[in-house]
């Protein structure tokens, strides 16, 4: 909570990710509670929508950084929430608006395993957090949709950015010996083409994707072995320098898994900041330090939970007997050396 004194003059700077609030003298950061509601501009009062958020103070700054990107053609208020005071009103600056596209339908390949766990959904904008997967079908060769294909989920499954969205095929149909897999069998069947169809899905803003946007595949038999980290290939870098350092895989390993399961620490333990690329359909995976290399041994560390996109993990596969994973704990680290010369 904020304690604070704002003068009339009191203006701000407004981004989709932040509010800086100007002109203003700070007592404490104490006591008095301000919060951010929506303006409802029709009747010129606060509405009951609380805007989720925290304020942060530093120095003579004072910022608003909300929970999910501030809308344009709306208007907010910062409130006083002790007598409900308004002591700010604020909009996101008019911008012309981007067209909403599809920007990219991970895994990549055009040939997909008969097994497949899940997909992602790039766009080009923040979308709205609910109603998309109505709008979301997977069609067979024919055609026709698949019905229960995609798992309906309570809450969509979106990245911080509200851009990426986690599409699941239903899990129960996918692992073998369960209900849904005797009587249904698995959505996709090797040897045929699919079409993952999107339309009428909305951003943020209220746009809708201009036209239908359609990932076809075609489906080869399941992928019932595991990642190994001993079939992948270093390729080290030169000391002195930020040459990537990269990995290849024999099979394609899930996106989001290789951004978030890889480490790299140095001989001290310590860990190596960068940034990682995938490329190569997720077969390659490369990493450019922040500063170069220094000669030496170097370590990846590898959380036992990386995936392929059949739900495979290190430690064992996604459609596993009881009593077969390699270890009765997930989530592992498995390392894997190289040396800098």
């Amino acid at each position: 909570m904020v304690r604070c004194v704002f003068q009339h003059e009191l203006t701000s700077t407004v981004s989709k990710e932040s509010v800086t609030f100007h002109n203003h003298n700070i007592e404490s950061l104490e006591d008095t509670p301000v919060a951010v509601y929506l303006w409802n501009s029709d009747n010129n009062t606060i509405s009951k929508t609380q805007v989720r958020g925290s304020f942060n103070l530093e120095g003579n700054t004072l910022s608003f950084a909300p929970d999910f990107p501030l809308l344009e053609d709306t208007e907010y208020v910062m409130v006083n929430n002790e007598d409900k005071k308004v002591i700010h009103r604020f909009s996101l600056p008019g911008n012309e608006k981007s067209e909403l596209t599809v920007e990219a339908i991970y895994p990549s390949s055009d040939t997909l395993p008969e097994n497949l766990l899940r997909m992602y959904i790039v766009f080009s904008q923040p979308m709205k957090t609910s109603g998309n997967l109505e709008n979301i079908n997977l069609l067979n060769d024919s055609g026709n949709t698949i019905e229960g294909a995609i798992f309906n989920n309570v809450y969509e499954l979106w990245d911080a950015t509200q851009k990426q969205l986690t599409i699941i095929l239903d899990p129960a149909r996918v692992k073998s010996d369960l209900v849904a897999n005797k009587k249904l069998g698995r959505a996709l069947k090797p040897g045929r083409f699919y079409h993952l169809k999107i339309d009428n899905v909305q951003d943020i803003f209220g746009q809708k994707i201009q036209s239908v946007y359609t990932k076809s595949f075609y489906v080869s038999e399941a992928d019932i072995i595991s990642p190994d980290i001993n079939d992948w290939l270093i390729s080290p870098p030169k000391p002195d320098t930020q040459e990537e350092l990269t990995l290849r895989f024999p099979d394609a390993i899930d996106r989001m898994s290789l951004l978030n399961k890889i480490r790299i620490r140095d001989q001290n333990g310590l860990s190596i900041d960068g940034n990682i690329s995938v490329k190569n359909k997720e077969q390659i995976w490369t990493f450019k330090p922040a500063e170069p290399w220094i000669s030496g041994s170097y370590e990846l560390t590898v959380n036992s939970r990386l995936e392929d996109p059949s739900g495979n993990n290190l430690n064992g596969l996604f459609d596993h007997k009881v009593g077969s994973l390699k270890n009765d704990q997930e989530g592992l680290v498995e390392y894997l050396s190289f040396k800098v010369l």
